[in-house]
């Protein structure tokens, strides 16, 4: 075989004009924004099958071209693309006009095979997800797939703008126009803020949102609720979320949030320090843990080994290997392994779910105050950084003809100020690069103090800031709504109201 690699990265590769149109289809389909991607996956698919190929004729219509070095990279995977595809061939004379006519030809007869697939799972993503992962034989040793080249499909759902009315009003009181952020809109953002002392409607407004969110698309909700009324309570109370989103209620430690949150997509040792620095940044922001640059490298070495050694890991084999590596360096017992201790009293996690089969569903974690502190911030901590890693894993969001932004999931945290200021690295992340995968993030909280730890970066990321009556000093309201900003004059019911792009902020009745 006499290619070479700059030869094949150069070259257009191409399949037939039918073919091509439903690789376009299957982009839908999978959520994908890039032509390769299902090109990739339909020569995978069709190089699984150990029959020949059959070569396209001369008269065919041809597809649109694809450089080779966008098909399949450059480097080491490129040279493995095409030691595959000779591997395949069995050819001693392959050239490049020979490979080119093989990859069209694998290209379309992968994408005939993934259609016949797709049929058959019933136009399902995740059974059709299964049965890929099926044939490419891989699974974990739990049973659980792991994603496709690193690229995760997943569904997006809603079609179009979002448009939400700021509470069950939503007037300017000046002119009584209705007030509508667009959501997911051209160059907006899906985060938001609303703020506000107790009893002043800023739950009440919120609820009201996420109705008209959740009307717009069946969006699922990750919500965390630390007053413990988003979901119905014992006394059927409550705002009923649960049932607007049908989103399962926990209650940590007493029901196992069942995640696989330390959950790693594959065991290079890249991966696995990422992973473990991840969790000593989430566990350092624990009050009791106390950690000195011995104990991070404690912490640090004892996460990567009880990662990478254990499928899946659990908190209890960070605390063990943890114990061990204190014992093994005659270090004291200090505020890490009483608080690794503390955390691991009770099961907080149950890994049952993969992140991307545990994301695609609704849930409310409750934290109530007779939850430890302690439990309650590594709770959402790890939670938040699994959400943060597995949006980061997936292809873009799909976008509407009029720019709108898909959506994949709706993070909302009640009570937030529990979390705020302590510069959580996922919470940041989220709200600064999740846009672009589908990731919208709400924030309810009690008073623009409660910003006050954050950087300025992280409020101008939001899409909309609302805030109701509260005793916030003048200087923190100007900070978020603008000059003028004057929080304590608001009526029952009124919120001052700045979306993203907006001169000034605009005072309407929400309730």
């Amino acid at each position: 075989m006499t290619i070479s690699l700059v030869e094949v990265a150069g070259a257009n590769f191409r399949t037939d004009e039918k073919s091509d149109k439903l690789n376009d289809e299957f982009m839908k389909r999978l959520g994908m924004r890039k032509r390769y991607l299902p090109a990739r996956l339909a020569i995978s698919r069709s190089l699984a099958v150990s029959a020949p190929v059959d070569l396209m004729g001369e008269e065919t219509d041809p597809g649109k071209a694809i450089k080779g070095d966008t098909l399949f990279g450059t480097g080491t995977g490129l040279s493995v693309w095409l030691g595959l595809i000779a591997e395949r061939s069995a050819d001693p004379e392959m050239d490049l006009k020979k490979l080119i006519a093989l990859v069209g030809a694998h290209w379309r007869r992968g994408l005939v095979q993934l259609d016949k697939e797709w049929e058959q799972a019933g136009q399902d993503l995740s059974k059709f997800v299964e049965r890929i992962v099926e044939v490419a034989d891989l699974r974990t040793g739990q049973g659980k797939p792991i994603s496709l080249g690193g690229v995760e499909a997943a569904a997006t759902y809603s079609n179009g703008r979002i448009e939400v009315q700021i509470g069950e009003i939503g007037e300017d009181t000046s002119t009584k126009e209705k007030i509508v952020w667009t959501m997911n809109g051209l160059g907006s953002s899906p985060h938001s803020a609303i703020m506000g002392g107790v009893g002043s409607g800023k739950t009440r407004t919120a609820v009201s949102m996420l109705r008209s969110i959740r009307g717009q698309g069946p969006v699922p909700l990750l919500a965390f609720d630390f007053k413990g009324d988003l979901g119905t309570d014992a006394k059927g109370g409550g705002y009923h979320i649960d049932e607007l989103f049908d989103a399962r209620v926990l209650e940590p430690p007493r029901m196992p949030i069942p995640l696989d949150v330390l959950s790693i997509t594959s065991n290079s040792e890249i991966d696995v320090a990422e992973a473990a620095s991840r969790f000593r940044e989430s566990f350092s922001r624990l009050k009791g843990s106390r950690l000195g640059d011995r104990q991070r490298t404690a912490l640090h070495e004892a996460a990567s080994r009880a990662i990478s050694e254990e499928r899946p890991c659990e908190l209890r084999h960070i605390r063990d290997t943890l114990v061990a590596y204190y014992e093994d360096h005659e270090m004291k017992e200090d505020g890490a392994i009483s608080t690794i201790q503390e955390i691991c009293r009770f099961p907080l996690f149950q890994p049952t779910y993969s992140p991307a089969d545990f994301f695609k569903q609704s849930w409310i974690v409750k934290l109530p105050p007779n939850v430890a502190e302690d439990s309650r911030t590594i709770v959402v901590n790890l939670v938040l950084d699994a959400l943060d890693q597995y949006l980061n894993s997936l292809v873009d969001a799909d976008t509407s003809p009029d720019g709108a932004r898909g959506l994949r999931i709706l993070c909302v945290v009640d009570e937030a100020h529990q979390i705020l200021g302590s510069k959580l690295p996922s919470l940041a992340n989220l709200i600064r690069m999740s846009r672009s995968k589908g990731g919208a993030v709400m924030l309810i909280s009690q008073s623009p103090d409660d910003f006050s730890g954050e950087d300025d970066e992280f409020l101008s990321e939001m899409g909309l800031v609302a805030a109701f009556s509260t005793n916030a000093p003048p200087k923190n309201a100007t900070r978020i709504l603008g000059k003028g900003a004057n929080l304590g004059a608001l009526q029952t019911g009124q919120c001052l109201v700045k979306r993203r792009g907006d001169q000034a902020a605009k005072r309407v009745k929400a309730w």
